[in-house]
């Protein structure tokens, strides 16, 4: 019987196209079946710099100036805290790929939350109510960072899918704490599980000094509604992306990307902008293009990396359904 519940506390994982998925047969979590929450094991935190862009230093939520004095973290750098979606691996291509833009724009201390255990596959509606513990645990490594020197106000996080939620539980958590994130970026906020009106129950406008939000896969795997500041709608707000439909996926061989198309895109267009942050200019104007309303388009600011205050409301672009998607060259 203990073999048994450890095996079933363990983490599997395997490919479906090129997303490397987390699976556990038991999901970790407060139920009777689930395998018990260790927060030194489930939640880890892993510093990748140019000086290691490979290998991770991992850095404890206790951290001190002592602690981080022995890894290459760097006091006068940026530092960007990235947490995953569902059922990924700290390993998989959203973290890869966003820690390398990072490090390729410049110098800036980059943080993976690896907490791949609360959010295993299949295990979905655990995975949503551990998004409230991540967020309460994500408030306490960055309150250890701002005593550190490393001030709340000076981070950004940036979040993906069901990250994006934890991340907005950690900024709602800080603001009770008496603090304040810099910024937070949602990539698609998971929608399932989560409620359309209460904003204390989602990410939402206030978690963070600025709160920017890229919606691919609206009303689908995504959040439909805009809660942020500013929220951006790549191609008129469509919930399927271009290129994302099946037969584009074969003509552009871009197959190994139909498991979730349109929800990954935007860690994918968000990538992007880190190195181009001019690449994907953004208008209020709705309808440019579908008269009566007809208006004009007009560059009202930049999606990604490159959106910053006081850019409020809703935002529209087009992009190419292929990569690169920006159609603004560097």
């Amino acid at each position: 019987m203990l073999a048994s519940a450890v095996e079933s506390c363990r983490v599997l994982t395997f490919f479906i196209g090129v997303t490397e998925v987390c699976f556990m047969s038991a999901p970790v979590g407060q139920c009777l079946y689930c395998c018990p929450r260790n927060d030194t094991l489930d939640i880890q935190y892993k510093l990748f710099t140019r000086i290691n862009p490979t290998v991770p230093q991992s850095v404890p939520e206790t951290v001190n100036v002592n602690s981080l004095g022995r890894t290459s973290f760097n006091f006068s750098n940026p530092t960007v805290i990235y947490l995953m979606g569902f059922s990924e691996s700290i390993r998989g291509i959203s973290t890869t790929t966003l820690k390398n833009a990072y490090l390729s724009a410049g110098d800036y201390n980059f943080i993976a939350v690896d907490w791949s255990r609360l959010i295993v596959f299949p295990w979905y509606v655990t995975a949503v109510r551990n998004t409230r513990h991540m967020g309460t645990r994500l408030a306490s490594f960055v309150q250890y960072l701002d005593i550190a020197g490393v001030k709340a106000a000076s981070l950004h996080v940036v979040g993906f899918s069901l990250g994006a939620e934890a991340a907005g539980f950690a900024g709602k958590e800080l603001r009770r704490r008496g603090l304040v994130l810099g910024r937070i970026t949602g990539l698609d906020p998971a929608y399932p599980g989560y409620s359309l009106t209460n904003s204390n129950d989602h990410l939402a406008r206030g978690d963070a000094t600025f709160v920017d939000v890229l919606h691919t896969n609206p009303g689908v795997l995504g959040f439909p509604q805009p809660i942020g500041d500013v929220d951006f709608y790549p191609n008129f707000g469509t919930w399927i992306q271009p290129g994302c439909w099946i037969d584009q996926l074969i003509k552009n061989r871009q197959i190994s990307f139909l498991y979730g198309c349109s929800h990954n895109r935007s860690w994918r267009l968000y990538a992007e902008s880190v190195i181009n942050p001019i690449g994907f200019p953004a208008t209020f104007c709705r309808n440019w293009k579908n008269p009566p309303i007809l208006c004009n388009f007009s560059t009202d600011g930049y999606m990604g990396f490159g959106a910053q205050p006081p850019m409020a409301g809703k935002m529209y672009l087009e992009t190419n359904e292929i990569s690169p998607f920006a159609r603004n060259g560097p």
